[in-house]
C-alpha cells in the first residue's frame, strides 16, 4: 500500500512537471499525459505483483525443505530406538564407523559399552522390520530378550504372534500356556482352546491349532515349570512333543522321555485326545473328565496333570495341580508350558 501511494505521488509529480514544458516546449493535452502516467503505474504494479508471487514460491519451497529435514530426523531417531531395543549395538556402531571420517573412527570402540547402559523398555510397538522367523529358537540367535514375536511356521502360512522365553533353559522356547495369578478363567469350551485365549504378556493359552502347526513338521521338546504357593519350584522335561490336527481331536501324538524334578505326571496322557467341558473325548465311561476336574486336558480316565484346572490354594481335585509335586490335588500358584524345536 505504501509503495502504491508513493508511486501515485511520483506520477502526480511527473504529471505536474509535464504540464509545464518550459519556454519553447511542446505542450500535450492533459488527458494524454494522464493516460501515459496511468499506463506506467499499471506496468509498475504488475511488476510488483510478479515479485510478490516469486517471493511466495520461495517461501513455499523453504517450508517444504524444512518439513523433509524434520521427517528425516524423526525417522533416524526411530531407527536408533529400534537398534537399542534389540541390542544390535555392534552392527549399529559398525554402520556409524563406516560413514565417519577416519580421524573420528578411533572412538568407536567405546560405543557398545555406552549403548549397553541405555535402559530398555518392554513395549512392543516398536519392532525391527525383518523376515518373519520360523521359531523362537531362530529368534534367540539374534535377540536375547524375552518378548512377543511374529513367527511363520512355513513360507506359505500365515504368521502369528507367540511369546518367546529367551532366558530359561538356554532360551528359544515358545510358551504355550502360562498361569501365575488366577486372573484368567481357564474353564472354557472347545473353540477357545482350539484358537487360544488370554494375553501373551499375562496369562494365556496359545491354542491347540497353533501348537499343532508348530509341532507337526518339526520335532519339539516340552518343559513344564511349576511353583507352589509356598515358593517351591520344580520342572518336568520331555524330549518329544507333538499334537495332532482338529480332525484327530488334537491328540497328544508324541510325548518323549521324562527328566526333571516334578515327577512324571504326563505320560499317562500320551495318545489321548483333548477334552473340554463341551467335548468329551476321555476314556472314562462313568464321567466327563473336564467337568469332574474343571479343566480341559488330554484326559485319559482322567489325569495326573490338571494344569488348566481352577486356580486355588487348596487340596482340591479341581485345582491346577501336578500329581507328583506336593500331592495329587494340591493347587499350585504357577504353571508354564514351553516347547522348543530340536536340532
Amino acid at each position: 500500500m505504501k509503495l502504491r501511494v508513493s508511486l501515485f505521488v511520483f506520477c502526480a509529480a511527473l504529471y505536474v512537471g509535464a504540464s509545464d514544458p518550459g519556454p519553447g516546449g511542446n505542450k500535450k493535452s492533459p488527458s494524454i499525459r494522464l493516460e501515459l502516467l496511468l499506463a506506467k503505474l499499471e506496468a509498475m504494479e504488475q511488476k510488483l505483483q510478479e515479485m510478490q508471487n516469486e517471493f511466495k514460491q520461495y517461501q513455499s519451497k523453504q517450508e517444504q525443505s524444512q518439513k523433509k529435514t524434520f521427517n528425516a530426523l524423526k525417522k533416524l531417531d526411530q531407527d536408533v530406538v529400534l537398534v537399542l531395543q534389540n541390542r544390535s549395538c555392534h552392527n549399529f556402531t559398525q554402520q556409524i564407523v563406516s560413514v565417519l571420517p577416519k580421524q573420528n573412527q578411533s572412538a568407536h570402540n567405546s560405543a557398545p559399552q555406552i549403548l549397553d547402559h541405555v535402559p530398555l523398555t518392554s513395549t512392543t510397538t516398536l519392532r525391527p522390520r525383518h523376515t518373519h522367523f520360523s521359531s523362537c529358537k531362530d529368534i534367540s540367535s539374534r535377540i536375547s530378550i524375552s518378548d512377543t514375536h511374529l513367527i511363520r511356521v512355513k513360507n506359505d502360512s500365515e504368521p502369528f504372534k507367540v511369546y518367546c522365553e529367551q532366558k530359561s533353559f538356554g532360551g528359544g522356547w515358545i510358551v504355550i500356556q502360562h498361569r501365575y495369578n488366577g486372573s484368567l478363567d481357564f474353564y472354557r469350551g472347545w473353540d477357545e482352546f482350539r484358537d487360544g485365549f488370554g494375553d501373551l504378556d499375562r496369562e494365556f493359552w496359545l491354542g491347540l491349532e497353533k501348537v499343532h502347526q508348530i509341532t507337526k513338521g518339526r520335532k519339539h521338546e516340552l518343559i513344564v515349570e511349576l511353583k507352589g504357593f509356598d515358593g517351591s519350584y520344580a520342572y518336568a522335561r520331555y524330549d518329544a512333543f507333538e499334537v495332532g490336527n482338529e480332525s484327530e481331536q488334537y491328540i497328544l501324538k508324541d510325548l518323549g522321555s521324562y527328566s526333571g524334578t516334578a515327577g512324571d505326571a504326563m505320560t499317562y496322557n500320551k495318545g489321548m485326545k483333548f477334552t473340554t467341558k463341551d467335548r468329551d473325548n476321555d476314556l472314562d465311561p462313568s464321567m466327563q473328565c473336564a467337568h469332574y476336574r474343571e479343566g480341559a486336558w488330554w484326559h485319559n480316565a482322567c489325569t495326573d496333570a490338571n494344569l488348566n484346572g481352577r486356580y486355588v490354594n487348596a487340596d482340591d481335585q479341581k485345582s491346577l495341580c501336578w500329581a507328583y509335586f506336593k500331592n495329587i490335588f494340591q493347587g499350585l500358584s504357577f504353571s508354564r508350558m514351553m516347547i522348543r524345536e530340536l536340532e
